[in-house]
């Protein structure tokens, strides 16, 4: 009897540290929990033309959190920046080239089921003058991947922004 307990309850536990799984009627702040992997991050121009974001560059690498408490983070980089040839005392240009490719901040955030978006309310950022400030992102999710569409204002000449994620898994 004692052994059937101790099974019982650890099912329970390890069902409670599950991930939640998104299915038919679940809301949308509770599908975003979670840690998601950057597949790719790419801007429509105003001319049609399609390029990959800036920042991240073509392989760019990171991750998005989205905390039951309602905390995030997001951190993409270029993988491809040049290293340092003195981690220590790093040059100007070395420092630029780091800085232009990423992406970090973190803060809170809200879910507007009916919009299908995600305010992050920025707390730090990389850029010191954003933090305070909010960036809404529209949502779509598809089983595992997550995509979010920064809402306008666009940088200038960008006319459709799309950065995607797949769920991280164990």
């Amino acid at each position: 009897m004692n052994m059937r307990v101790s099974i019982s309850g650890l099912v329970l536990l390890t069902a409670g540290c599950a991930q939640p799984v998104a299915g038919p009627g679940t809301n949308l702040a509770a599908q975003i929990v979670g840690t998601w992997r950057l597949i790719s991050a790419t801007q429509r121009l105003t001319d049609g033309t399609v390029r990959a974001d800036p920042q991240p560059g073509a392989r760019g690498a990171g991750y998005i959190m989205y905390t039951e408490t309602n905390r995030m983070c997001a951190v993409l980089a270029n993988p491809d920046r040049p290293k340092w040839k003195s981690e220590a005392v790093p040059t100007d240009a070395e420092i630029r080239i780091a800085f232009d490719g990423l992406v970090a901040y973190c803060g809170t955030y809200e879910v507007n089921e009916s919009e299908r978006s995600v305010t992050h309310h920025i707390e730090m950022d990389r850029v010191p003058n954003l933090a305070g400030t909010d960036r809404k992102r529209y949502v779509a999710l598809d089983g595992k991947q997550l995509v979010l569409r920064p809402a306008p204002p666009l940088p200038q000449g960008v006319a459709e922004w799309t950065v995607e994620f797949e769920r991280v898994t164990n």
